[in-house]
């Protein structure tokens, strides 16, 4: 049988050595371990000390144990957060936790169900704060109805939508919006949640003609056969 020569063994002992005393440092020493948590982001000091609690990271935590992909999935437990980065930095034992906000774009509301906000891609979440009452209001009798007012909401032009008061779905097929649109409180029979381009066309084009200053509501059920009155 052929001896391993001692170079060999030296130098296995010395990986060996190497690879614990490494395995040491990083999940037992004080050396690598969290010495500050900095949150940015957040919309709110409240919000922010919200995230400190429920992350709950201890100075002097190793920083090892802390895994960030797990952290980002905590974090995407709280429904008003888009997305969340977390990094840990070897050298001052700072855990920097950067989040991004959903942005609310209207209030919506099921029966039976509290209010909450929607963003511009249609996902409702709750807010960490008071919501804020000057948003345009959704609401809806049921989760048809809900979905199809919050795709017509979402896929209406900024420059459209800022005029509405509130939009509401009594079916998926039978949208109605109020609002102020070219200075004139309007009542829109919307329909279905179809052809949404065509419907902003020609509500702005019967707005624009003199003879409809007086009217206060325009039906775009079948938008190539609008009504006013």
């Amino acid at each position: 049988m052929k001896v391993k020569s001692p170079r060999i063994l030296i130098a296995g002992a010395l990986a060996l050595l190497i690879f614990g005393g490494g395995s040491y440092v990083l999940g037992w020493s004080n050396l690598l371990t969290v010495r500050s948590v900095e949150i940015t982001g957040a919309p709110t000091e409240q919000s922010k000390e919200l995230i400190s609690r429920s992350l709950d990271i201890q100075t002097g935590e190793k920083l090892a144990r802390l895994d960030p992909r797990s952290i980002s999935a905590r974090l995407a437990a709280n429904s008003w957060i888009q997305s969340s980065q977390v990094s840990r930095n070897w050298l001052n034992g700072k855990v920097k936790i950067s989040v991004t906000s959903r942005v609310p774009v209207a209030l919506y509301t099921e029966p039976g169900q509290p209010q909450v906000a929607l963003d511009a891609s249609g996902k409702t979440f709750t807010l960490p704060t008071d919501l804020p009452d000057e948003l345009p209001k959704v609401s809806a009798t049921s989760v048809a109805s809900g979905l199809a007012a919050i795709k017509v909401f979402t896929e209406l032009p900024q420059e459209f939508s800022a005029g509405i008061d509130r939009l509401s779905a009594a079916r998926p097929s039978n949208l109605l919006i109020y609002g102020e649109f070219s200075g004139r409180d309007m009542r829109i029979i919307w329909g279905d949640g179809l052809d949404t381009d065509l419907k902003i066309k020609v509500i702005t084009a019967l707005l624009e003609q003199p003879e409809n200053k007086s009217i206060r509501m325009i039906d775009v059920t079948a938008p190539h056969a609008p009504i006013v009155k």
